[in-house]
């Protein structure tokens, strides 16, 4: 079938509005073939019913509104018909399965019964729009490890007050500029310039720790404060040890980057707060402008304060600290990389760094003291690697990246607890899942805590055996299937950085105490709040060694 004639429209005069058809004729023609098209073809068809009776034409009007409506929304459409073909838990008006968040046993529905009872493949609704949640390894391959797909989901943007618009949040073009940036000042040669902070900040929990010999407490607190003190010193180049009062205390709670609230989820269960201008109206969203304006303010005072220093400084200075690569990288770039992108990836190193580092840190210390046999394993690795009558030497990077027990037990406590237990993307094209496929501009929802305990990826999933992890235990497994820090091309910067931090205040405590478990308190009760936490913390038992060399 041949398509009209559109050029001839305009021969068949209509003394109504000849000129505004030949007008939107010329327009259209500019535009995209498919487009022009299509809006010619309503043009043409509006011409033959102008002259006809009122009831008629409001017939053919609705005709061709409901045409428009379809072609307009064609990818939503597309959608809603694949979600509408995949299980999924039963939904509340308007919420969708936003309340699923709010549950107490989230975790547990996701460890043990999703992929049972939905599958591989399943549907998700964050109020009224529709995800897509992929569980195994091959389908979340095609997702992640691909760069056309490296956008983030909406929901991002109700983190911008509190991470601000960085790697995490950022669109494409500003992560893809950011990253290519800031890449270089996390390899292994600029981290080994942090190791002495890392070694140094966790002696000082060590210290802290003395004074609790032979008691139970809740470790959580004490290693938070501990990644918190050392994020301050290799993100900002600020040591908190100087603040403290004639007593030797440091109020850490505070100071800015302690005070931050993640209210994405208050959001999400009323609808209505998503709306940017609504929510700025509410006594919650000034509260959260208030923090951002706080955080700003505080890394705008703390640059001015480095620029200064610089200026007086008669001879170049050893960066010490991220921020200051930030700024060099700024000087060299400065249509790419201002003050606001460094303000906004201190936000972002400093408020998602402390919450997953933290965590995890306190999780692998948890599940050592209840596991004393892999415990004894990385004591006597760490004996080994510190001679005896080394008893305070700090580590080097070389002790750190020998540290490989540790590791594997660091590793299997975050596939266990993985301080992010979901995160998302949005489809840039179609892509086949199964049977299904899943069209362009979909958002996808990853789920690693699920991910992680698949028992045909990882046989025994709820035990503790970090084993998992040795080479020849790791080399045949799917590089999809353990997700802790994402992975493809937006996989997480600072993945080493965090793994070397961990390493660094694991083995100053294990050099120097035993842990053990505190009875009735041995299993961990994960809750989720936007990362894995411990309801009623995490109890243990520690005692100075002995036989400490």
């Amino acid at each position: 079938m041949r398509p009209p004639d559109f050029k001839s429209l305009d021969t068949r005069d209509s003394s109504r509005a000849s000129w505004i058809f030949r007008s939107a004729r010329r327009l259209l023609l500019q535009i995209s073939p498919p487009t022009s098209l299509f809006a010619l073809t309503m043009g043409a068809v509006i011409r033959q019913i102008w002259d006809r009776d009122a009831q008629e034409l409001w017939i053919y009007v609705a005709l061709i509104v409901g045409t428009l409506a379809i072609y307009l929304l064609k990818d939503q459409i597309r959608i809603y018909w694949t979600i509408f073909q995949l299980n999924g838990p039963p939904t509340v008006p308007l919420l969708g399965n936003v309340d699923c968040l709010l549950r107490k046993d989230i975790l547990e529905v996701m460890s043990h019964t999703a992929y049972k009872d939905y599958g591989p493949v399943a549907r998700f609704w964050v109020t009224l729009i529709p995800y897509v949640i992929l569980l195994e390894p091959d389908d979340i391959q095609a997702v992640l490890g691909s760069a056309k797909h490296t956008s983030k989901i909406f929901v991002y943007r109700l983190l911008d007050n509190f991470l601000g618009k960085g790697l995490i949040t950022s669109d494409v073009d500003t992560w893809r500029t950011h990253r290519r940036l800031l890449q270089p000042a996390f390899h292994l040669h600029v981290l080994q310039k942090f190791v002495g902070s890392f070694a140094e900040r966790a002696d000082r929990l060590a210290d802290r720790l003395a004074r609790y010999d032979n008691q139970q407490l809740d470790i959580t607190k004490f290693v938070n404060d501990a990644v918190y003190e050392i994020l301050n010193e290799t993100v900002l180049g600020v040591n908190v040890a100087s603040t403290a009062n004639e007593d030797g205390v440091v109020d850490l709670d505070d100071l800015p980057f302690r005070k931050g609230q993640v209210l994405m989820t208050h959001r999400l269960i009323r609808p209505w707060l998503i709306f940017d201008w609504i929510y700025k109206l509410t006594s919650t969203g000034q509260q959260e402008k208030k923090q951002s304006q706080d955080l700003s303010a505080a890394c705008h005072r703390i640059i001015q304060e480095k620029r200064r220093l610089q200026r007086d400084s008669s001879s170049l200075t050893k960066k010490t600290s991220l921020l200051e690569y930030m700024m060099e990288t700024s000087e060299r770039n400065p249509e790419w990389f201002s003050d606001e992108d460094i303000i906004n990836e201190c936000c972002t190193f400093m408020l998602a760094g402390q919450d997953s580092v933290g965590t995890a840190t306190a999780m692998t210390l948890f599940l050592l003291a209840n596991h004393p046999d892999w415990q004894d394993k990385c004591r006597e690795e760490l004996d080994e690697i510190f001679a005896e009558g080394e008893t305070n030497r700090p580590p080097t990077m070389q002790d750190l990246r020998a540290m490989r027990w540790l590791e594997c037990c660091i590793k299997e406590a975050l596939r266990l607890y993985p301080s992010v237990p979901i995160f998302a993307r949005k489809l840039g094209e179609d892509v086949k899942v199964g049977k299904h496929v899943i069209p362009s501009g979909c958002g996808v929802i990853i789920l690693p805590y699920s991910t992680h305990r698949l028992p045909h990826h990882f046989p025994d999933p709820h035990s503790f055996r970090p084993e998992r992890f040795s080479p020849e235990n790791s080399e045949k497994r799917h590089p999809y299937a353990y997700l802790p820090f994402s992975a493809g091309p937006r996989n997480c910067i600072g993945n080493k950085f965090a793994i070397l931090e961990m390493k660094a205040v694991i083995s100053a405590i294990l050099r120097r105490y035993r842990l053990g478990g505190v009875e009735g308190k041995t299993e961990v009760r994960p809750k989720f709040r936007l990362t894995v936490r411990a309801s009623g913390g995490l109890w243990l038992k520690i005692s100075q060694r002995v036989d400490a060399r």
